[in-house]
This record gives C-alpha cells, structure tokens and sequence, in this order.
C-alpha cells in the first residue's frame, strides 16, 4: 500500500479529519469563487505593499481549488494533509488529470522532501509566524501562477 493510501485510510479514521460525503458540485463552485476572491485579495495586498498577508491569501486561495475538487469527489476536509492526500489519491487513480508538481510546490507528504524544498505552505507559515513584513517577490510571484494554472485546472475538472 503506497504512502498516500496509507495516509487516507488514516485521515477517514477520524470525522475531524475528512469525511466521505455526498459529491457537491454547487459547494465545488462556491470554493472556486472564494479562491477567485482571495486572489482579488491578494492583488490588493500586494499593491499596497502587504506582502507577508499577499502570500497568506494566495495560500487560502490555492487551498479553495483544492477543496474545490474534494467536494466534486464527495470529501468534506478539514486537515489540510488529508486534503492534498485525497488530491493525490485522486490522482493517482486517474480521476483526475493534475500535474503531481502543483500538488507538492503548495505542500508535500514526504518529509524528505519538506527538508530540502521550501512549499508555499512553509513559505506561508514562516510569513504568518515570522516578524518579517516583507518576503522575497520572486515567492509570491510563483505564488500567482500557481493560483492562476491551478484555478484553470479547477475549471476543467470541475466541468468534467
């Protein structure tokens, strides 16, 4: 049984993790919507010069296309690793077609790979927790194109 496998059979183990719910595709839309809010949000931000709280929409903005998906596959979740675990599996089982690199440049379930690679959600932390106000702008443009590839990707698996 492979590591992702592994991990979503533990996160359905307990309700405050994910849930297999009823497929909801008006819930999908709604997510996309708010993740196309919080990219307004962050170009707000980073015209003011807000870059810290950019990075931090932009996360949440990514995070919505993610649960996006999991509501047109019937999940409901609410850990942030059980969510890009279902992604994964759903990937892997060819549900549907997401480029595994989009995946793992917002986070990864491999620690190895966490140690030698910086995601947008160590990025996002470190600008949450961290008492710097400005981060590196190169971040947060990759940040924005990986909303806008992945918002487009939402579109089409959603419409499938």
């Amino acid at each position: 049984m492979s590591q992702v496998e592994n991990h979503l059979k533990w996160c359905l183990r307990d309700k405050s993790r994910l849930i297999k719910v009823n497929p909801d595709i008006t819930l999908a839309k709604r997510h996309l919507k708010k993740s196309e809010y919080n990219y307004g949000v962050l170009q707000h931000l980073e015209k003011t010069r807000n870059y810290d709280w950019a990075l931090n929409v932009g996360f949440y903005s990514i995070y919505h296309c993610f649960l996006a998906i999991l509501s047109k596959f019937g999940y409901e979740s609410r850990n942030q690793s059980c969510t890009l675990g279902v992604i994964l599996s759903l990937i892997d089982n060819g549900n549907i077609s997401l480029d595994k690199d989009i995946v793992l440049q917002f986070d990864t379930l491999d620690v190895e790979k966490r140690a030698i690679s910086s995601t947008i959600r160590m990025d996002r932390e470190i600008a949450t927790y961290g008492v710097d106000t400005s981060i590196d702008l190169k971040e947060l443009n990759n940040v924005k194109d990986l909303i806008i590839k992945l918002q487009r990707e939402t579109i089409k698996i959603l419409a499938d």
